[in-house]
C-alpha cells in the first residue's frame, strides 16, 4: 500500500471546513453547528464514492458514520511550545510500516477541568507546511471509538496558538479497511480523559 494511503485521498470537504474554522471570526453557535453537520453529511457521501476506504461489498449496507453530539467545549485554543531542530522521526503504523513525521510543537490546553498536553506533527509528505496532524487516543478508545486512535487536522497560522476542534476528530482509513496503513498515536498523545467528540466506532451491519 502506497504511503499516501495513510490518510487516504484527501477529502476536499474536510480540508475546506477545517481551514474555514480558522478563518471565521465571531462565528455564531448556529453557524458552527450547521457547518459541522454539513461536513458530516458531505463525508457520508464521500464514504460511498469510488474514493472511499470502505470495501465495495460493504457500501451497499452503509447507513452513515456515527458521531458524538457536537459540543463546543471540545473546540479548544491550545498554546504552542515550538520544538527546535525539527528532525524527522518514524512512527509505526497499523501494518508495521515505519512512517516519516516531523515533531512540530507541543500544544497545551484545558479540557475536562484539567491541563492537557499533546504533540503535533507534520507529515513528511504533506505539501502544506501549515497543516499539522494530531494523532491521539483517549479513554473512549476501543470502547466508543476506534482502538487505534483518531486524528484531528490542525492548521498553524504562524502564531503561538492553534485551535484544536475535537468535533472534527475522524477515524483513520484502517478502521474501515485493514489494507490501509495508519500511524499509531505516539505515547505523548495518549490522553487520560474521555474525548466524547467527533467520530465514534463504525460497524457494518
Amino acid at each position: 500500500m502506497k504511503r499516501n494511503s495513510i490518510f487516504g485521498i484527501l477529502v476536499v470537504a474536510i480540508v475546506a471546513i477545517t481551514i474555514l474554522n480558522f478563518l471565521t471570526v465571531g462565528e455564531s453557535t448556529e453557524d458552527y453547528l450547521e457547518r459541522i453537520n454539513t461536513d458530516r453529511k458531505d463525508k457520508n457521501g464521500f464514504m460511498v464514492s469510488s474514493m472511499s476506504p470502505i470495501k465495495d461489498e460493504d457500501k451497499r449496507s452503509f447507513k452513515g458514520l456515527n458521531y458524538f453530539p457536537i459540543n463546543e467545549d471540545y473546540k479548544v485554543t491550545a498554546r504552542l511550545t515550538m520544538l527546535e531542530g525539527k528532525r524527522p522521526i518514524f512512527i509505526t503504523s497499523t501494518t508495521g510500516e515505519e512512517l516519516k513525521y516531523i515533531p512540530f510543537a507541543y500544544a497545551e490546553f484545558e479540557l475536562n477541568g484539567a491541563q492537557q498536553r499533546v504533540l503535533l506533527y507534520q507529515d513528511w509528505e504533506e505539501n502544506d507546511p501549515n497543516k499539522l496532524s494530531l494523532m491521539f487516543a483517549d479513554e473512549t478508545s476501543a470502547f466508543q471509538t476506534y482502538g487505534g486512535g483518531r486524528y484531528v487536522d490542525v492548521m498553524y497560522r504562524n502564531t503561538n496558538a492553534v485551535t484544536i476542534d475535537f468535533n472534527m476528530a475522524y477515524n483513520p482509513y484502517c478502521h474501515f479497511n485493514e489494507e490501509y496503513s495508519c500511524p499509531i498515536p505516539p505515547r505523548e498523545n495518549l490522553l487520560k480523559i474521555p474525548i466524547e467528540a467527533g467520530e465514534k466506532l463504525y460497524k457494518i451491519d
